[in-house]
């Protein structure tokens, strides 16, 4: 075990005052002591290996509060689809015929990212776009919101899927103008044509194919080895199953586990959960069990996500209209769905809800409301994962219930001109609306979502300091947050999520030394600079685990 001063930099401490210091004191696991350079050399020791950061900033490790590592490991592996990779069916065609040539037959072709939105007649892919260039292979190729996929007639076949079946709960099949399935499928109903070890019903999308589990650690290994190299050092699973969390405790045993990782489970494991007898958080440092993960609507890109009916939208949008709003909920019995977050919180576990509209947003804000009353209680620290459409009104209700949202601003950036595409200007506008939470003094999180947006966390606080998108259009620049909030959101706002605040995510004196040093000064360069900074250093338990 090694013991650091750090000395000659810029310590963003994110404490109670976000105190600047110059230098910090590592002793093991655990930081002794954070202030000035002249300071720390004095409570130095022949122990400590002393480390110049000239003028290099040093902050906490950064806590990714909503990040799929599993599929962001798998993503590494197989074919890029994204934007701009794949910016036309026509390089959608030769991704898939390149992947073809390298198959053997049978094999399935895999990848992630699609956005159809970007391509220039907008059009939703078909299963005859891919049939003559793949047809001894099963294509599934998974769209860049995770919610909805691309699958062609072999994949169908194998799956047992004609132009009979019915749509599912929370989900539906794309049907052509004489009733055919063109091989798109939204939501729930991905389950029915990729194969998957978990059955989770009506309780969210699943795009986890039955890999071996040895493949399982592989993923979680890429996974974990690309985040140290960006300064993450934690991150919260928001969807974990009997699929992902083999693979975590035999990565944990191989040593392969490298990333803190608290994991959701998704609600379709309450039964099992309740029977355990699993109240609360349960686990270690490294890995642990936190929130149970719901799932109210759809996503945004896509356009399945919530909304009521009040402002005029695009034409790019999912046009599934299975309720009184634009998109729809997975559960099909509402109040069932709110009498299950109700009885989550009376059990006295934390639960996260993924709310993208502001009709969603209601459903759940009513249950969390009531759940209260029924059962009241102090610091439950209920989650809404992305949060990105809530009103005005509804971030004072979401102050008012103690309720953390968990945000992605990386999203107004990647898809923020789909976005107005598919709702609006004015609507997009007020998407991820962080300054408004933050001055009501909502602890609101910024993460990524990845494999959905990109895993790097310049590229999100980037997102969330100037909210453009990628043709330039500033999206809701009353919503713009300093970089000073950012870091907070990404590593003390994100620990409190989880109720890990007191051994992390500031640089005080008593956790755990977890931290990340950039390769400049974050607090001296321009907005539109961040992204382009690289990291230098990153240390988890007061150990180095990456150095350029």
């Amino acid at each position: 075990m090694s013991n650091y001063a750090f000395i000659n930099g810029k310590v963003i401490t994110v404490n109670a005052t976000d105190q600047i210091c110059e230098a910090i004191l590592i002793n093991g696991k655990v930081i002794t002591a954070v202030g000035s350079t002249a300071d720390i050399l004095a409570a130095c020791t022949y122990q400590h290996q002393v480390i110049d950061l000239e003028g290099r900033t040093l902050l906490p490790g950064f806590i990714d509060a909503h990040n799929h590592l599993t599929h962001q490991g798998a993503a590494f592996a197989t074919v890029d689809f994204g934007y701009p990779a794949v910016s036309s069916i026509a390089d959608l065609r030769d991704a898939i015929g390149h992947a073809a040539e390298n198959c053997s037959p049978g094999q399935w072709i895999r990848g992630w990212g699609m956005n159809y939105e970007k391509f220039p007649d907008g059009r939703i892919p078909t299963r005859w776009d891919l049939d003559d260039i793949s047809p001894d292979n099963p294509v599934c190729i998974v769209h860049v919101s995770g919610h909805n996929v691309l699958v062609n007639s072999l994949a169908l076949k194998l799956a047992g899927i004609d132009d009979t079946v019915a749509d599912p709960d929370g989900g539906m099949f794309v049907r052509n103008d004489d009733d055919v399935i063109t091989g798109y499928a939204y939501d729930s109903a991905q389950q029915l044509v990729i194969p998957t070890s978990v059955d989770v019903g009506h309780h969210g999308p699943d795009i986890g194919y039955d890999l071996p589990l040895g493949e399982l650690v592989d993923d979680i290994d890429r996974a974990c080895k690309a985040y140290l190299k960006v300064g993450i050092t934690s991150i919260v699973d928001p969807q974990v199953t009997t699929r992902e969390m083999p693979g975590y405790m035999e990565a944990r045993k191989q040593g392969k586990l490298t990333i803190k990782t608290t994991c959701m489970y998704l609600s379709n494991h309450q039964d099992a959960i309740n029977e355990l007898g699993i109240t609360d958080h349960i686990g270690n440092d490294l890995l642990s069990i936190g929130p149970m993960k719901y799932y109210c609507d759809g996503a945004l890109i896509g356009g399945t996500a919530l909304f009521y009916p009040n402002e005029p939208q695009g034409d790019h949008g999912c046009k599934c209209n299975k309720s009184a709003g634009r998109g729809y909920t997975y559960w099909p019995d509402i109040a069932a769905f709110q009498e299950a977050l109700i009885d989550t919180h009376r059990r006295g576990m934390q639960f996260g809800v993924h709310t993208q509209g502001d009709m969603a947003m209601d459903i759940v804000l009513d249950a969390i409301e009531e759940a209260h009353r029924r059962y009241p209680r102090t610091d439950t620290r209920h989650r809404i994962e992305h949060c990105h459409g809530p009103t005005r009104e509804q971030v004072a209700r979401i102050k008012h219930l103690g309720v953390i949202p968990i945000t992605q601003p990386g999203q107004i950036h990647e898809t923020g001109d789909d976005l107005i595409q598919i709702y609006g200007e004015s609507r997009s506008s007020r998407f991820c609306p962080l300054r408004d939470m933050l001055d009501d003094g909502v602890p609101a999180v910024i993460s990524t979502d990845a494999f959905v947006q990109s895993y790097k966390p310049f590229d999100t606080i980037s997102a969330a300091l100037c909210r453009k998108s990628l043709s330039g259009t500033v999206i809701g620049e009353a919503q713009q947050i300093s970089i000073l909030e950012a870091i907070r959101s990404y590593t003390w706002n994100a620990a409190y999520s989880v109720y890990q605040e007191k051994h992390k995510g500031s640089l005080e004196v008593g956790k755990l030394a977890d931290l990340v040093i950039v390769d400049g000064d974050l607090l001296s360069i321009s907005n539109e600079d961040i992204v382009h900074q690289t990291v230098f250093m990153t240390l988890s338990d007061g150990e180095i685990v990456y150095q350029k």
